[in-house]
């Protein structure tokens, strides 16, 4: 059995088991993703993920997502499925309630990692290193609190690539090896559509070369997994384009080809910008910080020896580890050469990286890694730990007006005691753990991990309220006072000529039209653009009773609103 797999003491009242570590992995997702969930509004493309999820429920139509009035069909609807079902379980909708499910789905994948890793391929160590590095990195921690796709999209795909590389490691029988991660494969078209299928052949190909094992995509096993996963987007995909038009449905597969043929070319939404394609490289290693200074591990010859050498090696290993690297570099490489190509493409790798660290680190208990490693680490641990510490006995000075700072202030500050105790025990005069081992690597990231969770509740604590009320423009504070003009439950008619952020904080009381003539006669309160509304006040259906200006409202954007009151019945002029 290899000396990684086994359990190692950190600290003298410490034992690493199973179970602590999904403890721990549990209690650093929850630092990090849970802090000021809903403190910040929605923003940016969150609503439009969000207002599908709200018409779902309000009209019971799950089949075909909407914005506004209007079919949203560049996305398949996971997503809106699963922020309808967390609002309706949660008891209401709220901005918590609307990225939960992102949250969610990034603990999910962290869970595997340390679950099905850890016995299968990288040892508890090399396991809970993989899921810390997971949770704890830039990409991660941006998206995966948001009502965004890329958390769930990065989960689900992350989770099968682990169910995939674990299986084949252990050389399991083709059915598992195949219809194992198949059902998390279905949800990734659920949520994004088939380009997740990029970034898991591109990792399985490698790895089956490597290890001379190419055969096993003609197994029966491998084309059923792939029929369960496109039949799991066609099972949505036809009846929702026969409600689109049922006349016409080809024009919605024809929508989606175009969606889906746009990634790969210059003719896209935006205009190909020389700058920022050759920014994509060095912004993808951006996103993997502060993991990116430890990748060139992956290729040092004493690492891949170890790998090859290591107690406990099956004969598969060597292979996975590089049929895994080597995937992970050409696929990264072709999706950032793409002329629309974008960093955010390759998130759905982002695991990848993680694994292959997890099993480098700590392969033969850590032999291969150099001691200057666990010292630099610990340096910077020890830095930042002393500046969140500072940051938590700052906190009272600016946040004076808050009745529970006292009290926020007293918890973090015992947490800042806990993690300082557990860094000072894991110091390099400890006698309890050897000079260089994998204990102590794994004692450093979950001491990276503990800093991150800190000094995201210092963010929500402090930081967010302030930026949450900082721009008055923003989409809650426009919705606000749009509905403050309004009687309490009147009912708002908003022309739809584009997706606007601040109609979701006008849901539920709002319903769109396109044309004047669409309005029924009780629609007593408009909103209107501004720039449309000259020609509008134009149009004879007004006859002599035109609307009464109520208010102006400015979006984030700078956009102008105008709302108006009419009492008299519309005049239909067809």
């Amino acid at each position: 059995m290899s000396s990684s797999v086994k359990s190692r003491s950190l600290i003298p009242a410490f034992r690493l088991t199973p179970f602590g570590a999904c403890v721990l992995v549990a209690l650093l997702w929850a630092g990090i993703y849970l802090p000021g969930l809903g403190t910040l509004q929605l923003q940016h493309e969150e609503p439009r993920r969000a207002l599908p999820g709200l018409h779902m429920l309000a009209s019971g139509d799950w089949l075909v997502p909407r914005v506004g009035s209007d079919p949203y069909l560049r996305k398949p609807p996971l997503l809106n499925w699963a922020i309808a079902l967390s609002c309706k379980l949660s008891g209401g909708v709220s901005e918590w309630a609307v990225r939960l499910p992102s949250v969610l789905a990034t603990f999910a994948l962290a869970l595997t990692i340390v679950g099905v890793a850890a016995r299968r391929w990288l040892g508890l160590e090399g396991a809970l290193i993989a899921a810390i590095f997971f949770l704890v990195n830039f990409t991660m921690v941006e998206t995966g609190r948001l009502a965004e796709l890329e958390a769930i999209y990065v989960s689900v795909t992350g989770i099968a690539l682990v169910l995939w590389m674990t299986s084949w490691r252990q050389e399991a029988g083709s059915w598992q090896l195949w219809l194992l991660p198949a059902p998390f494969l279905a949800l990734g078209m659920l949520t994004k559509g088939p380009t997740h299928l990029i970034f898991y052949y591109g990792v399985v190909l490698p790895v089956l070369l490597f290890g001379k094992n190419v055969r096993a995509l003609l197994h029966p096993a491998h084309w059923l997994s792939l029929v369960l996963i496109v039949g799991a987007l066609l099972c949505w995909a036809i009846p929702c384009s026969l409600a689109v038009s049922s006349h016409h449905p080809a024009a919605v597969w024809r929508f989606w080809w175009d969606q889906l043929a746009s990634r790969a070319s210059v003719e896209s939404d935006q205009h190909f910008r020389l700058s920022a394609w050759l920014l994509n490289g060095p912004q993808t290693l951006k996103n993997f910080l502060p993991w990116t200074l430890l990748l060139p591990f992956l290729w040092r010859k004493e690492t891949v020896a170890m790998v090859a050498g290591a107690i406990g090696t099956r004969p598969r290993d060597l292979a996975l580890f590089r049929g895994a690297r080597w995937g992970m570099v050409f696929t990264a490489t072709l999706m950032v050469l793409l002329p629309s190509g974008s960093p955010r493409y390759i998130y759905p790798l982002i695991a990848v990286p993680c694994l292959l660290l997890g099993r480098a680190l700590t392969v033969n208990d850590g032999s291969s890694i150099p001691d200057w490693l666990v010292s630099i680490w610990r340096r910077l641990n020890l830095l930042l730990l002393a500046t969140v510490s500072l940051g938590v006995a700052a906190m009272p000075l600016f946040a004076r007006g808050d009745r529970w700072i006292f009290l926020w202030t007293c918890i973090e500050g015992l947490l800042v005691a806990g993690i300082w105790f557990f860094a000072l025990a894991n110091g390099p005069q400890s006698p309890h753990v050897p000079p260089v081992n994998s204990s102590r690597l794994v004692a450093q990231a979950i001491l990276s991990g503990a800093v991150a969770a800190l000094a995201m509740m210092i963010l929500a604590t402090l930081i967010m309220p302030r930026l949450d009320s900082a721009n008055k423009h923003r989409s809650r504070a426009v919705a606000g006072a749009i509905r403050a003009a309004l009687p309490a439950g009147a009912q708002l008619w908003v022309l739809e000529d584009s997706y606007r952020p601040f109609w979701y904080y006008l849901e539920p009381e709002v319903r769109y039209f396109h044309r004047l003539s669409d309005l029924p006669a009780q629609a007593n309160y408009l909103l209107l653009p501004a720039t449309q509304t000259p020609a509008l006040l134009q149009n004879p259906i007004w006859l002599n009773a035109p609307p009464k200006l109520i208010m102006q409202a400015v979006d984030n954007e700078n956009r102008a609103y105008n709302l108006y009151s009419r009492n008299t019945h519309l005049q239909n002029s067809g």
